[in-house]
């Protein structure tokens, strides 16, 4: 028994050991693994037909494909939309905004020349939100790369605004002043026009009329005590006492008291020449003031800065009103060996392309400006048919239109009269009160205040 059991062993030793090889006969997986083969990348993804809006109705959303792909809707909403104003979520997951949605189960074929396009409802009224700033989010419910699958849109809604169109004539006995106040957020200087009877120096008038504050409750005034404002031969010195400390406290209010101070009193040139403007602290100069500026920065405007402004809107209380926002060159791009014409163009573009929060773009997103031409020092501005369809019967926001082209291109050094042209031809008739055949000069009193914005 124990030779066998030797033997049993050493079998097992020599099996284990063995060197042969042991061919084992094949087994065929194929009918119990799924093997499957990689399919191309997924190259769907969205495009908007516009990137910025002012007050629409609709808007037009493709889903776009490099390649031919096959999506199967499941769902009766293409799209579901998050609605930002400034950085704050203020609506989530809206959805049912497609005029036209495909039916669940409903396959569906893309490609390069053959986009998914959707209408969508996005006026004021389908979407529930007050005027205002929007960044609309569109959420695709077909895509699963979610770094292609949304595509976010600028909206403006912005409804129930007049405008008291810019003029040249005066109330009887008076002189207009031009006020610069800030609005209610302090984030720019709106110019008013108040008409006032010259009882004193207009440089006091002007002052104690920045002091008294605006006729419209949406905006406000910086300016506080002045000891004393003086001019002589063009030059003006105003000296303020240092115990009103308002003047110095905080970068946007400092800041902007000195330019409502400097603004306003360069604006007194259409009566008298302004020169210079210094300021004194208890009848001594000083370095700094005005929360850090400079004597330079204090004592100084600069005469560019009347030099490329473009003319936006803000509205205030139901109200529209133009100020200017300094565009500097390298900012759209202007360089000093361009024609007078390839800047107008530029400052054209500048309406929609500036990104600026707190101003409303008063320029209909539609209407192009085909070409230019310089005659002396008038600019002629040739549009698009899209013109005449322009505010259609609202005459006031005509105006609006038309003072913003006038102040905007006659702060183009050079040029100091636009005309406007349609294709070619002479506009007729487009605007109430105005000749559009004739030169436009910038009218003396912009935004004119009246009875009705006096504060309850």
């Amino acid at each position: 028994m124990k030779i066998f059991s030797n033997i049993l062993i050493i079998a097992l030793i020599g099996l284990f050991s063995s060197t042969y090889l042991f061919n084992l006969s094949p087994i065929d997986y194929r009918d119990t693994i799924e093997i499957q083969t990689p399919i191309e990348k997924s190259t769907l993804s969205l495009a908007a037909d516009k990137k910025e809006l002012i007050n629409p109705k609709s808007v037009i959303i493709n889903h776009v494909s490099l390649n031919e792909e096959v999506i199967k809707s499941v769902s009766d909403n293409v799209f579901t939309v998050d609605v930002y104003k400034e950085s704050t979520l203020i609506k989530s997951g809206l959805n049912d905004l497609e005029l036209v949605s495909p039916s669940n189960n409903m396959t569906i074929s893309i490609n390069k020349d053959n986009p998914m396009v959707t209408t969508l409802d996005i006026s004021q009224e389908k979407l529930d939100i007050e005027d205002g700033k929007y960044n609309l989010v569109f959420h695709s419910n077909l895509i699963a790369d979610s770094k292609e699958s949304s595509v976010t849109i600028k909206v403006t809604y912005d409804t129930e605004g007049s405008y008291y169109p810019a003029s040249n004539v005066a109330q009887s006995g008076t002189k207009g002043l031009t006020l610069y106040f800030t609005t209610e957020n302090a984030d720019t200087l709106i110019p008013v026009t108040r008409f006032v009877v010259e009882d004193k120096s207009i440089t006091r008038i002007a002052i104690e009329q920045l002091q008294n504050g605006p006729m419209n409750s949406g905006m406000k005034t910086l300016i506080g005590d002045v000891t004393n404002t003086t001019y002589n031969n063009g030059n003006v010195v105003i000296d303020i006492p240092s115990s009103y400390v308002s003047y110095n406290n905080g970068s946007t209010g400092g800041i902007l008291s000195h330019d409502q101070f400097a603004k306003t009193i360069f604006a007194i040139d259409k009566y008298w020449p302004i020169h210079s403007l210094t300021f004194t602290v208890d009848r001594k100069k000083v370095d700094t003031y005005f929360h850090g500026l400079s004597s330079e920065e204090i004592n100084a405007l600069p005469n560019n800065e009347k030099d490329y402004l473009l003319y936006m809107a803000y509205k205030i209380d139901g109200r529209y009103y133009l100020f200017d926002y300094k565009i500097y060159p390298e900012q759209v791009g202007i360089k000093s060996d361009d024609t007078i014409e390839m800047k107008a163009q530029k400052m054209f573009d500048a309406y929609s392309d500036a990104d600026i929060p707190y101003g409303i773009n008063p320029i209909p997103e539609n209407i192009v400006l085909r070409s230019t031409n310089l005659q002396g020092s008038m600019l002629i501005l040739d549009f698009n048919e899209n013109l005449l369809n322009a505010y259609n019967d609202k005459n006031d926001l005509k105006h609006m239109m038309i003072d913003s082209f006038i102040y905007t291109f006659t702060s183009i050094p050079g040029v100091d009269s636009i005309k406007i042209t349609l294709n070619g031809n002479d506009l007729i008739n487009f605007v109430d009160e105005t000749d559009l055949t004739k030169a436009l000069y910038p009218p003396q009193f912009i935004n004119p205040e009246i009875v009705q914005e006096t504060n309850d």
